[in-house]
């Protein structure tokens, strides 16, 4: 085992990965009912079935330690405070939800991105 390797997972870093983990079951729930209507299933089914397979792919690229995949968790952190910023207009409350989940994942991304890196 390599001694500057963690051998588990920092509280902050398993909060930002269990919220995506989170988002990923809702998406899968909401991507498989929107199978059964026929009109939704290009529209709204297959995109969220796309959330979240990024998602899942994306918690499991981090505890493997991939260097890629912690350039999509930037983005993806950077996507969700624009989504929450755009959404504030229109509902607040998911707004700031998806605000918190964006400022909370570069927070934590860049603190331990040397930690999931080593």
């Amino acid at each position: 085992m390599n001694p500057n390797r963690l051998e588990t997972v920092p509280l902050p870093l398993a909060l930002h990965l269990a919220s995506y983990t989170v988002v990923g079951l809702f998406c899968l729930l909401a991507g498989v009912m929107n199978l059964i209507d026929p009109g939704h299933i290009l529209r709204l089914g297959v995109p969220l079935l796309v959330v979240c397979g990024f998602s899942w792919g994306y918690v499991f690229g981090i505890l493997m330690g991939r260097k890629e995949v912690l350039a999509l968790g930037f983005l993806a952190s950077a996507v969700y405070l624009a989504a929450g910023l755009w959404q504030l207009s229109v509902d607040w409350r998911l707004g700031a939800l998806f605000g918190a989940i964006g400022v909370y994942g570069l927070a934590v991304l860049a603190y331990y991105r040397r930690h999931i890196l080593a």
